[in-house]
């Protein structure tokens, strides 16, 4: 086996063990297929959150926002704790902003609510308080294809 076979090898690896963008996770979540995007006067203003743990609207990215950190930690379940948790530090739960508010959800029922908004994206996007808490995601990064940039915490 050539050296380019063995660096091929452990790049598959690597993104095997790394990227854990999943549909099927949105599935482990309440309305995990419709977390609005929250990006008024945008053209991704009616389309949901695929990726809901990324930071990528469309797909996963190996660097996961402050929710899918939390979920990953959490064993990948919706529990009391993850969903009571405020991952972004917007000020509303978890399970407020993804129709759960009183943490009742099972895998395979319909929630409550309809999703309100995004548990790992503060809002209102852009927001000089989400600014304040070190949160950089814009719009504008969806809108240019770009990786959207954030400062995470030490949770990373």
């Amino acid at each position: 086996m050539g050296p380019s076979c063995i660096i091929l090898l452990f790049s598959v690896l690597y993104v095997i063990l790394n990227v854990d963008c999943y549909p099927g996770f949105r599935n482990k979540i309440p309305n995990g297929n419709f977390v609005p995007c929250n990006c008024n006067n945008s053209n991704h203003a009616e389309m949901a959150w695929a990726a809901v743990g990324h930071f990528k609207l469309d797909e996963g990215t190996a660097q996961k926002n402050p929710f899918g950190i939390d979920f990953r930690k959490n064993g990948m379940r919706w529990t009391q704790s993850l969903c009571n948790r405020d991952s972004d530090g917007d000020g509303y739960s978890n399970g407020e902003e993804l129709g759960d508010p009183n943490c009742t959800w099972i895998e395979g029922q319909n929630p409550d609510n309809e999703a309100i908004g995004h548990p790992g994206i503060c809002e209102p996007i852009g927001s000089k308080f989400c600014i304040d808490l070190g949160q950089l995601f814009t719009c504008d990064c969806l809108e240019q294809g770009q990786f959207c940039p954030i400062k995470l915490d030490e949770r990373n």
